[in-house]
């Protein structure tokens, strides 16, 4: 029925965080087996990384610390990121930049030769670059020869995957996370669909790392990889691993490049950044969350076009006589979900020996993520992830399977392959796009989440109550059937955005609340923090540690 397969360490992912999660678990000394959902080099969010942020020897000015890029990292954040996990990220980035030109990869580079380096809107100084593809040719900046992914994210993923391969590491490729296995309260290996060959797999495992991304694809449009469907996300939940932050999204504001120079025009021919104090050419304000708000302000109060986007002027030059209807039109896209199993400086979840790293990690940002710090979360907490994961299998005498456990979790998924003859699973995802985009999207109001989780939890119940064929003749494309099981994923996901949207009332970095305008220091600055208690949801407002920085009106706290 099922492929058993054993390990000390399993590593959940193939990204950039898996990758180097692997690499320091077996340089840790421990059995390391990666389950990828894709293929090895090409699988994971890493490969869509463009701009790195860190500071290092590299940076454009020297009065740049770890300590200023932590308080830009917090306060972007609106002070709701964890300040341990935030003073990690920041004191160990450099390292792990150094680690990789070790192994080969180089910068983006001037011409004198200089590496190239650019300051952000969301950062006060100079310290975002670019890695390099081997071959590049420094001011050859397209992408356009990548039909997946990013040239700095395909350098990434180079280094890493050969890295991965010189070591004794066994990889499991196009191998779907279904649920993680529990027994005595603790995680014991996890339970998987080998798409190829279209067969279950229970891997038993000391310790589990799970670096499975974000759950971005709950939205469309968006920017991430189809990976990231908060497969993670669902199987730690279900689990009882606790999560943080669900409730946010990180959005870009365009889906094609613009300049300084771009003018967004709404239908009335109105220049709509100066009405919400962003000027691009300045940067002043000129930030994604900054223009994704001014965007869908605009959409919202019905100077939109019928497409529910705006007008986009590259070049600044039109004639003002021109007919808008010949300029491109642009509106928000989803990026990155910013909330992930809750962890602590050690990648640590909850549920003793589930560690997590990368996107899935939650607690990290707060309420917005700056420019660059995809690809370094990926390297700090894969490797710290890596490093505890060994640590804690090396501790641990045994594990073993519970068989009850493990047969509803295989039966539970074989009762989904049977509904395959009666759902379109991609009928399915799209419905909980559209959904979310029309009910939990940029800005949000009450009456509109309200609605929006009705639905879900209509779409979840059509689920559970759609009959199964019990015949033999079932679905032979293992593919097919994960893109079924991913569906509870995104549901889950989908509610629990939403909740947690109606309990935020105020608005923060990049969640925006259409009646509660302003960000609320005083009853909100807390995490949200999301339980499993025997299948009934649970979200507590947790208050954040405020143990190195703090808004104006709190430090004297400190």
């Amino acid at each position: 029925m099922y492929k058993s397969l054993e390990t000390e360490v399993l590593v959940i992912g193939g990204g950039g965080a898996g990758c180097r999660a692997a690499i320091e678990a077996n340089d840790n000394g421990s059995k390391v087996l990666m389950m990828l959902k894709g293929e090895l080099g090409n699988s994971g969010c890493t490969l869509w990384v463009g701009i790195s942020s860190a500071v290092g020897s590299w940076g454009g000015d020297k009065a740049d610390t770890t300590d200023t890029s932590m308080i830009d990292l917090l306060s972007y954040g609106g002070y709701l990121g964890n300040q341990d996990l935030a003073k990690i990220l920041s004191d160990e980035s450099a390292a792990r930049v150094d680690e990789m030109k070790e192994w080969g990869i180089d910068f983006r580079r001037n011409q004198d030769g200089s590496i190239y380096v650019e300051r952000d809107p969301e950062h006060t100084y100079a310290r975002s670059f670019y890695f390099k593809i081997k071959g590049e040719v420094d001011g050859d900046h397209h992408n356009d020869k990548y039909d997946y992914g990013s040239q700095p994210g395909h350098a990434i993923m180079d280094v890493l995957t050969e890295q991965v391969s010189k070591r004794d590491i066994t990889v499991k490729n196009n191998t779907v996370l279904i649920d993680l296995l529990t027994n005595g309260g603790r995680i014991v290996g996890a339970l998987g669909l080998d798409c190829e060959n279209n067969e279950l797999v229970v891997i038993k495992a000391k310790a589990v790392v799970l670096a499975t991304g974000s759950y971005s694809h709950i939205f469309a449009p968006t920017t991430v990889s189809p990976f990231e469907t908060g497969d993670g996300h669902g199987a730690a939940y279900r689990a009882g691993a606790e999560l943080i932050d669900m409730e946010t999204c990180q959005y870009v504001a365009t889906d094609r490049p613009f300049k300084p120079e771009s003018v967004f025009l709404n239908i009335e021919g109105e220049d709509i950044m100066p009405k919400y104090g962003i000027d691009l050419k300045s940067r002043d304000k000129a930030t994604k969350e900054y223009m994704c708000y001014a965007i869908w302000k605009e959409v919202m109060e019905g100077k939109g076009t019928d497409k529910e986007k705006v007008y986009i002027d590259v070049d600044g030059n039109r004639n003002p006589s021109s007919p808008l209807d010949k300029l491109i039109q642009t509106a928000p896209q989803a990026h990155t979900t910013i909330g992930g199993v809750k962890i602590n400086g050690k990648c640590e979840t909850s549920l003793p020996g589930l560690y997590a790293g990368g996107a899935i990690g939650g607690g990290v940002y707060g309420h917005a993520r700056p420019q660059g710090y995809t690809s370094m979360i990926t390297l700090v907490f894969g490797r710290i992830a890596g490093e505890n994961a060994s640590l804690g299998a090396a501790t641990t005498e045994s594990v073993e399977i519970d068989e009850l456990q493990l047969q509803n979790a295989i039966n539970s998924a074989i009762d989904t392959k049977r509904q395959l003859k009666n759902i379109n699973p991609r009928d399915i995802k799209k419905q909980i796009k559209v959904i979310m985009r029309t009910h939990c999207w940029v800005i949000r109001e009450e009456k509109s989440l309200i609605e929006g989780l009705s639905k879900i939890a209509d779409l979840t119940n059509y689920l559970k109550n759609k009959g199964v064929d019990n015949s033999d003749n079932l679905p032979a494309d293992g593919y097919e059937w994960a893109r079924y099981l991913e569906l509870d994923n995104l549901l889950l996901a989908s509610k629990l955005m939403i909740e947690g949207s109606l309990i935020r009332k105020e608005s923060r970095g990049a969640y925006n609340r259409s009646e509660y305008p302003d960000t609320d220091n005083v009853n909100w600055l807390k995490n949200l923090v999301y339980k499993n208690i025997d299948g009934k949801s649970i979200i507590d407002a947790i208050p954040v540690d405020l143990k190195y920085c703090a808004p104006s009106e709190f430090v004297e706290t400190i």
